[in-house]
């Protein structure tokens, strides 16, 4: 096993075991173990760098949760700053064609590509309802649909997990 694997099993031990708390601890905000995730965040960002896709989607993910953040007003004032470096990871990732990266630039992305891919995503549900399912009411949006959304802004589809 790689370094990145052992790294990015590591991350998701400490996803796993946060959710677990957080599960059993139903309060408002329930802080992360930001020693750890601040660790991680530094062990995952070489990789991520240098294109592991994988370690670039934790890196996002740690940094859009404020999962190194000490408190809910921490976290509340470095989320504009953090979802912007999320951002940029999600754009890399949907330019790869990973299709999770692309519904989080959608849904929580923000600048002018997050824009364009909200555009493209409103004009694909107009054209093609027929990708679009339903749920009580609520629109569900499955895998062909992500996966035409990527075609059409990246000209690509690979890999749905990591």
């Amino acid at each position: 096993m790689n370094n990145s694997q052992t790294i990015y099993d590591r991350y998701e031990v400490a996803m796993r075991v946060y959710a677990e708390g957080f599960a059993a601890e139903t309060e408002e905000w329930h802080r992360p173990d930001v020693v750890e995730f601040s660790e991680l965040l530094h062990l995952l960002k070489p990789y991520a760098e240098s294109g592991d896709m994988r370690c670039q989607y934790a890196v996002a993910t740690i940094l859009w949760l404020g999962r190194c953040c000490e408190s809910e007003e921490q976290m509340a004032a470095s989320q504009a700053l953090a979802c912007e470096e999320a951002t940029n990871w999600w754009i890399v990732l949907a330019k790869q064609g990973f299709t999770p990266a692309l519904d989080n630039l959608v849904t929580s992305g923000v600048g002018a590509e997050a824009q364009r891919a909200r555009e493209a995503w409103r004009q694909l549900a107009r054209e093609r309802s027929e990708l679009v399912g339903s749920s009580r009411g609520m629109p569900v949006y499955g895998p062909e649909f992500i996966e035409e959304l990527s075609m059409r802004l990246y000209g690509r589809v690979i890999a749905d997990a990591v």
